[in-house]
């Protein structure tokens, strides 16, 4: 070894004489894998963000068709701000967790908006909510961060109550 200057967040360790010399001490470097989801996590984790991109403008787009002053647009104003919010936290998540996340939105808005009439446009929706209920359900078992662990349970919880909230409506005798 040469005698070349310590590096400074190591004093104690040997000096080396090229920079391939200090590979062991970056991680990753001969293999070694990092704790964080797997990339198949990830992929579900995006597959769930751009539902709830979908499901907001979806939403969006149902709540705008009905009266400012009726109950039911309230109920999907309410449902259409947990989405986007459902949206935000997915992305910060991914993120956070090393991942890349997707900017794209799912095919549920043309497929929604594809159907005639309110209440089977509800029916689909419910059909959606519940497919993320089972995303998420599956997920979960995999992901080992408690943060994001707590993230989708609760996401979970409010797709089932607006599930609810969406047969509640219907139950109220929209129009077809």
């Amino acid at each position: 070894m040469k005698d070349t200057p310590r590096r400074p967040d190591e004093p104690d360790a040997p000096t080396f004489s090229s920079p391939p010399c200090y590979a062991a001490s970056f991680p990753g470097h001969f293999g070694e894998t990092f704790e964080g989801p797997a990339p198949e996590t990830i992929e579900r984790l995006n597959a769930l963000l751009e539902a709830e991109r979908a499901g907001a403008r979806v939403l969006a787009v149902l709540r705008d068709g009905l009266d400012s002053r009726s109950a039911a647009r309230a109920v999907l104003d309410r449902l259409q701000k947990d989405e986007g919010a459902n949206a935000v936290v997915l992305y910060k998540t991914i993120q956070r967790l090393g991942g890349v996340a997707s900017h794209d939105t799912g095919a549920f808005v043309q497929k929604t908006l594809a159907i005639d009439g309110l209440a089977a446009r509800l029916r689909f929706l419910n059909k959606g909510q519940a497919w993320v209920v089972r995303k998420i359900e599956e997920v979960l078992p995999r992901l080992a961060d408690e943060v994001a662990r707590a993230m989708l349970d609760e996401m979970r919880r409010s797709h089932l109550d607006n599930i609810a909230a969406c047969e509640a409506l219907l139950a109220d005798g929209l129009p077809a």
